[in-house]
C-alpha cells in the first residue's frame, strides 16, 4: 500500500494553524446556537477522519502499524483530546481501540509535531475546550439577571 506523503507545514503558517485551534470553539457555539449539540463525539471523529483519509472506521481502529493507518489514527488522538475535552487519556485509548493511555499520549504528540504544532497549544485548546459550557452557563445567567432587572 502507497505511504501517505508528510504534509508540507511550511507552506502553512503558524497562525493559520492556530486558527484551526479557534475555530473547533467557534463551530461548537455555532451548533449551539443552531440547536445542535455542542460536543463532538468520539464516534463523528473517527467517521470524519476515515472518510478524510479513504479509510474505514475499522481500519482505523486495527492494530496495524503502518503509516497509512497510523497517521490518520493519531489525527483522530488528536481531535479527541482537543475537541472532547470531558474523554481522559485512558478513556480515549479504550474508544480508540483498546489502546494504553500512553499510545493516545504519544499519537497526540506526535500529530502537533507532525504538523508544527505545540502539544502546549493543544492543552491549550483543550483547556479552551473545557471552558465553553461554563462560559454557556455564565452568559445564560448574566442574560437572565438582565431581564430580571429590567423587571
Amino acid at each position: 500500500m502507497g505511504e501517505t506523503p508528510e504534509p508540507d507545514c511550511a507552506a502553512y503558517p503558524v497562525s493559520e494553524r492556530m486558527a484551526e485551534g479557534s475555530e473547533i470553539a467557534i463551530t461548537r457555539l455555532r451548533k449551539k446556537a443552531q440547536g445542535g449539540p455542542m460536543r463532538t463525539s468520539v464516534a463523528d471523529i473517527l467517521r470524519e477522519t476515515a472518510a478524510k483519509h479513504g479509510l474505514s472506521v475499522a481500519s482505523l481502529l486495527d492494530p496495524c502499524r503502518q503509516r497509512a493507518y497510523a497517521w490518520p489514527r493519531q489525527e483522530a488522538m488528536y481531535r479527541v483530546f482537543t475537541e472532547c475535552p470531558h474523554i481522559s487519556y485512558p478513556e480515549a485509548g479504550r474508544r480508540l481501540g483498546g489502546r494504553d493511555h500512553t499510545t493516545v499520549l504519544h499519537g497526540v504528540r506526535a500529530y502537533a509535531q507532525r504538523h508544527g504544532l505545540d502539544y502546549a497549544d493543544a492543552v491549550k485548546m483543550r483547556q479552551t475546550a473545557k471552558a465553553i459550557p461554563y462560559f454557556e452557563v455564565m452568559m445564560a445567567a448574566y442574560a437572565k439577571s438582565l431581564e430580571v432587572a429590567r423587571v
